[in-house]
């Protein structure tokens, strides 16, 4: 398995996270504009909720273009909806 590792930004502002250098799960990280900042173990988890989310966006849409114009295969889904998240990544899929 591959690792990937990506900054986190305010879902705001769009500006990196500021905190401590070697976190624990409980400490605190917060965006130097607007001041949103919540424990790592949170900031965490919202960034890689909206990682999940654009990796399915992603996903659908490949597909959908893959299947575009096709005879024999038709998509049919919902479009995946967008969240709101406070903390997010620049992951360029």
């Amino acid at each position: 398995m591959a690792t990937d590792t990506q900054e986190i930004l305010c879902g705001s502002c769009r500006v990196p996270l500021q905190g401590v250098a070697d976190p624990e799960p409980q400490d605190i990280y917060a965006c130097p504009k607007c001041g949103a900042g919540d424990t790592v173990e949170n900031v965490i988890a919202s960034a890689k909720a909206f990682a999940v989310e654009a990796a399915k966006h992603f996903l659908q849409e490949s597909l959908r273009q893959a299947v575009r114009g096709s005879k024999i295969m038709k998509l049919d889904s919902q479009p995946i909806k967008k969240g709101s998240h406070r903390f997010i990544t620049n992951h360029q899929f």
